[in-house]
């Protein structure tokens, strides 16, 4: 009887394990990218160099369950060539999602949808990503990728309301350490942080208007318990763009609210692109921001042209930039830099 039952239990193990495995997808990409970045002003002359590259494997499940709601589930093994921690490598697009018509629930990190987006860039890099370097010799910029807490690279709960025709509406919730993007503890722990809660909530749509593309992302977090002379950080994200055509142009703003009453960093991205043939497109951006917080502040503004060629499997950019004042500091300390970009991505 110990053998029989022994043996039916193997079975149904079996059986599940290969439902399972059927509802299960593996995709990843790959990207190599080679950059030259030769700076220019009284921080740093120096001409930095060199290839990257940024890997990913997703793997995913999907599928019923048995009260006839839907599910999905996943995470991603993320790592770029600085990487070096656990954190960072498995950071990424990590979920459970419950499913119901046009509602989600989710239980997740870095799989919502959120403010870390752009309506104005559509070939290349986005201006905060030109002017990463790996050396001493650069003085940080300040353009903006994300803005606020950044509340969904940390752990949290959300919910997506999706409207037919007319995009999806999100809310998200994140208990702390958010600035750090919180990677969570043991599934049976607690957290004990300085760093507070947070939410954004946010909308991802055309609006029902054929061409039009649109976002409105706005977030919060309480101020640390180990800062109280600080306020609280909250983060603005609007942005739409239009494609008419071969043609689609596109403008986005940011502003990050933090630290002291004058401590804000407002973005304005401008962007269009001009679709050659479906296989090769031409894109230019202008990016322009201030942060109060300087002293002697001034515009930092980036200007690029970039081309992106689609081989099928392998996609190629080219990309120069000409970035000015990316300090933010302006009378005998600006910085400026040339750069010039080019990558090959694939996807399996």
């Amino acid at each position: 009887m110990k053998k029989l039952l022994l043996t039916t239990a193997l079975a149904g193990a079996t059986l599940v394990a290969s439902n399972a495995i059927a509802q299960t997808t593996v995709t990843g990409n790959l990207d190599f990218g080679y950059k030259n970045f030769g700076a220019k002003g009284a921080t740093s002359t120096r001409s930095m160099n060199g290839f990257g590259r940024e890997s990913q494997i997703n793997i995913q499940n999907k599928g019923k369950l048995n009260n006839g709601m839907e599910y999905a589930a996943g995470f991603s093994i993320e790592h770029e060539g600085g990487q070096t921690t656990t954190r960072e490598n498995f950071n990424e697009n990590t979920f459970i999602d419950i499913i119901s018509g046009n509602t989600t629930l989710t239980i997740s990190q870095d799989h919502i949808q959120s403010s870390h987006r752009t309506a104005a860039n559509f070939v290349g890099l986005i201006a905060e990503d030109l002017t990463n370097t790996s050396g001493v010799g650069v003085t940080a910029d300040i353009f903006m990728d994300t803005v606020g807490a950044n509340p969904y690279q940390a752990i949290g709960a959300g919910i997506v309301q999706t409207v037919p025709g007319i995009g999806s509406f999100s809310a998200l919730y994140v208990p702390s350490n958010i600035a750090a993007g919180d990677a969570g503890t043991d599934d049976d722990s607690a957290l004990d942080d300085v760093a507070e809660s947070g939410y954004e909530i946010g909308f991802l749509g055309s609006l029902g208007v054929k061409g039009l593309s649109a976002h409105a992302f706005m977030n919060h977090s309480d101020r640390t318990d180990a800062a109280a002379s600080l306020r609280d950080t909250k983060g603005t994200n609007i942005g739409a763009s239009y494609n008419f055509g071969q043609i689609t142009a596109g403008y986005n703003y940011k502003k990050t609210e933090t630290g002291t009453a004058t401590q804000d960093i407002k973005q304005n991205e401008y962007g269009i692109a001009y679709a050659v043939s479906p296989n090769l497109t031409i894109g230019a951006n202008y990016t322009k921001t201030k942060d109060d917080a300087k002293t002697a502040p001034v515009d930092a503004k980036s200007k690029s042209i970039a081309v992106g060629y689609n081989l099928g499997a392998i996609a190629l950019t080219a990309q120069v930039a000409k970035v000015e004042n990316y300090t933010g500091v302006g009378a005998t300390t600006d910085d400026d830099a040339d750069v010039v970009y080019l990558r090959a991505s694939t996807k399996f």
